[in-house]
């Protein structure tokens, strides 16, 4: 149950301070090793790098400020802290790229700016993730916590009580546990309280010169399960806030997607696509894709591309029949190498598909699932993927219910735990078969 501290943690200025430090050295570095001094050999070339790291500086600074990439709560996930740089990482990269293209793109080094934000990605990642695991280490050790009292009734006590015995490195103590403001008798820092007990919590807590916290009775949900959104004057608490209602996590997802969806296209699909077409051709007859409707994100029907893996005759049969001699040759082994998937990139292009989300289900079972599961209706929250999380823990084919209960669940797990680091595992996991990675 992460617990934020952000009041209490160490100079926010010094890491960011840092950080710029990090991202300014690594290109003057890197820039010298791979060029030397351009201000003697190349001045054209020296301005033009010059005008490109202030750009980078400036960019850096906005988005980090926009982020508050230099926020991290002392009970973080070291995921999410990878998940936050990196995204940040990832939106500076591609602004830097954008600018890079539109003037005189002939005057920059591709590899020197991959090389470059590589390095600031993979140190800026290890680097966070010390600052973190170090901070803990102290407050575990009884260093720089905080005094608190729990004050009122309710059921939400002896698990959050439980919670911080388990993990020292919240950096928080329990001082004492009362019903009211007059029952405590010790020194505290700050008064966590019930609901009931906030508009009088907050008086007394501002009269005292204290920080007060109000703990709603929610923890069957889990701290990353809520979310804080304020209407007007009223803060109002979101349950099961999926990470992809964010808008910059689902910008940074949709601009992998076409990334990597076009990439794949031109550098595989471009010769590979012709000589699957030709050997589904010469196999039997019949056209070389293959179209149905798939039920997609918020429920909407779309039409999902395959090659052709059964004779023509059969493609209209109902998914689920176990018929062997429907598959032609080359379909069995375009089904096992998982080559029939391929033409998906195109529906990750249109926007149909992410590359890694819950599989897409055919319309006509929707309702089936729907009936059999509960929270099944969570899955359509995000995009279908070519793969999913269950599929890479080798949840996949023909299954009885409880083997379809356990692939929905991990699909659930994806939607509401969704991070960069996750797709990539998931993407690996994918492509080596690694089934224990995920």
């Amino acid at each position: 149950m992460p617990m934020n501290s952000h009041r209490y943690n160490p100079s926010e200025a010094g890491m960011m301070l840092g950080d710029g430090a990090l991202l300014a050295s690594l290109f003057i570095g890197i820039a010298y090793v791979m060029f030397g001094d351009l201000q003697v050999t190349d001045p054209r070339y020296y301005d033009h790098y010059i005008t490109l790291f202030w750009w980078a500086m400036m960019l850096w600074l906005s988005i980090s400020m926009l982020l508050k990439t230099h926020h991290l709560p002392l009970g973080v996930e070291i995921r999410s802290v990878v998940t936050k740089f990196g995204r940040m990482a990832l939106i500076l990269g591609a602004a830097l790229a954008a600018i890079v293209v539109s003037v005189k793109g002939e005057y920059y080094s591709r590899a020197f700016l991959l090389i470059w934000l590589g390095s600031y990605l993979l140190i800026g990642t290890f680097y966070r993730s010390l600052w973190v695991k170090t901070m803990r280490s102290r407050f575990r050790q009884g260093k720089h916590v905080r005094f608190i009292a729990l004050v009122g009734e309710g059921s939400q006590w002896p698990g959050l009580v439980e919670q911080l015995s388990l993990h020292p490195e919240y950096g928080y103590r329990i001082a004492c546990q009362v019903k009211s403001f007059q029952d405590i008798s010790q020194q505290v820092d700050e008064y966590w309280v019930s609901p009931l007990l906030a508009t009088a919590g907050l008086a007394i807590a501002d009269e005292q010169s204290k920080r007060l916290r109000v703990v709603p009775d929610l923890g069957f949900l889990g701290a990353h399960r809520t979310r804080i959104i304020p209407v007007g004057d009223y803060p109002i608490v979101e349950l099961r806030p999926e990470p992809l209602t964010d808008g910059l996590s689902a910008f940074a997802k949709r601009l992998v997607d076409l990334l990597l969806a076009s990439l794949s296209l031109l550098l595989i699909a471009s010769w590979l696509f012709p000589l699957i077409a030709i050997a589904i051709k010469l196999d039997s007859k019949g056209s070389v894709f293959f179209k149905q409707q798939r039920h997609g994100q918020k429920g909407q029907n779309f039409m999902i591309w395959k090659f052709r893996t059964m004779r023509q005759s059969a493609d209209t049969s109902p998914q689920g029949v176990s018929a062997q001699q429907r598959v032609t040759g080359i379909g069995h082994w375009l089904r096992v190498s998982h080559l029939d998937e391929l033409p998906q990139l195109w529906n990750v292009l249109l926007g149909h598909m992410s590359l890694v989300g819950p599989r897409p289900h055919m319309s006509s079972d929707h309702h089936m699932y729907q009936d059999a599961i509960a929270s099944y209706g969570i899955r359509h929250w995000v995009k279908p993927g070519m793969t999913g999380l269950a599929q890479a823990r080798g949840l996949k084919g023909e299954v009885d219910k409880s083997g379809m209960t356990e692939r929905i669940r991990a699909d659930i797990y994806y939607v509401e735990n969704w991070s960069m680091l996750l797709d990539l595992k998931v993407l690996v996991a994918t492509v080596f078969r690694l089934k224990t990675w995920v």
